[in-house]
C-alpha cells in the first residue's frame, strides 16, 4: 500500500502541472487584445501638424494693408496649433485663439463627424482640403453664441515648429503686411530698414523687435492701426501706421477731446519699400 502511494505522486504532480499550464495559457490568450490602428489618425495626422490661421483675415490684411480694416474677418476661431505628437488615444487637446483676443482649448477627436471627411472638433467639426505642397486648408464648422454654424478656413503658418497660436497669427500678418526692406527717408543714404516675418527689425535706430496690434476695437482708443517697437522694454515706442502704395508712414497719436478715440498727430517717419 505504501509503494502504491509513492507511485501515484508523480502522476498527480504531472497532472496538476499540466492543468495549471493550460489555465495560464488560456488566461493569457483571453487577456491579450491587439488594438487596431485608427484609420482616421493615419489619414489626418500628416495633414494637421502645425499652426493654423484664419485665411479670410490674412487675405483681407494683404488686400487693405490694415488689420483694422480686417477686424470683421477675425470673428470666431482666429488660429490654433496642432502638435500631432500629443495625440492620446483618439483625441488631442488643441489651443485655440478666438477673435484675436481670447484663448481656450478644444478637443479634436479622430472620430467621424456629420460631414464628409470630417473630425469632431469641440462642439463643431474640422475638415481638411488637400492641395499640392504645403497649401492644405482646414475648414472648421463651429456654432457661435446664437447657435449659427460658421465655416472658417485656416491656412498653415508653420508646419515644422509648433508655435503659440498668437505667434502663428503674427507671422502671417507680418508676412503679408510689412515684411521686407525699406529705405528710411530724410536720413543719410536713405538708411535701409528690414522687417522680418518673425518680428525682428534692423536698421531702425536701436529698436530690435516690432509687433503689429491685431486686437483692435476691443477697448477705448483702440481705433487706429498700430505698430509697437521693443514692446517688452522701457524703451518701447508705438506709432500708428498707414500705407500709401509702397510707402509706410508712421505717425504719433493723441487722444480726442473725451479720450475715447485716438487721432493722428505728427508724421514721424516715411519708409519706402525697396524694389
Amino acid at each position: 500500500m505504501k509503494n502504491y502511494f509513492f507511485l501515484l505522486i508523480p502522476v498527480l504532480v504531472f497532472s496538476c502541472k499540466s492543468s495549471t499550464k493550460q489555465a495560464q495559457t488560456d488566461t493569457l490568450a483571453a487577456s491579450t487584445t491587439i488594438e487596431k490602428p485608427n484609420p482616421l489618425i493615419e489619414k489626418f495626422k500628416p495633414l494637421l501638424q502645425g499652426t493654423w490661421v484664419n485665411k479670410a483675415y490674412i487675405d483681407k490684411i494683404a488686400k487693405t494693408k490694415s488689420p483694422l480694416a480686417a477686424v470683421d474677418e477675425a470673428e470666431g476661431i482666429s488660429s490654433f496649433s496642432i502638435d500631432t505628437a500629443a495625440i492620446k488615444g483618439a483625441d488631442i487637446i488643441v489651443p485655440v485663439g478666438w477673435d484675436n483676443h481670447d484663448g481656450s482649448n478644444l478637443t479634436l477627436s479622430f472620430r467621424k463627424g456629420k460631414r464628409a471627411s470630417s473630425l469632431i472638433f469641440g462642439a463643431g467639426e474640422l475638415c481638411v482640403t488637400t492641395n499640392q505642397g504645403d497649401n492644405n486648408i482646414i475648414t472648421v464648422y463651429y456654432p457661435n453664441e446664437k447657435g449659427h454654424v460658421k465655416a472658417t478656413q485656416l491656412i498653415r503658418a508653420n508646419a515644422k515648429k509648433i508655435m503659440q497660436v498668437a505667434d502663428g497669427m503674427y507671422r502671417l500678418v507680418n508676412k503679408v503686411l510689412i515684411a521686407g526692406t525699406y529705405h528710411l527717408q530724410d536720413t543719410p543714404a536713405n538708411t535701409a530698414v528690414n522687417f522680418s516675418i518673425d518680428g525682428k527689425v534692423t536698421g531702425f535706430g536701436n529698436f530690435k523687435n516690432y509687433v503689429i496690434n491685431i486686437d483692435l476695437n476691443s477697448d477705448v482708443m483702440d481705433n487706429l492701426d498700430e505698430i509697437s517697437f521693443d514692446d517688452d522694454t522701457r524703451y518701447n515706442k508705438s506709432y500708428s501706421f498707414k500705407f500709401d502704395a509702397d510707402t509706410l508712414k508712421l505717425y504719433d497719436t493723441k487722444p480726442n477731446a473725451d479720450s475715447t478715440l485716438l487721432v493722428l498727430d505728427k508724421l514721424r517717419y516715411k519708409l519706402v519699400k525697396a524694389k
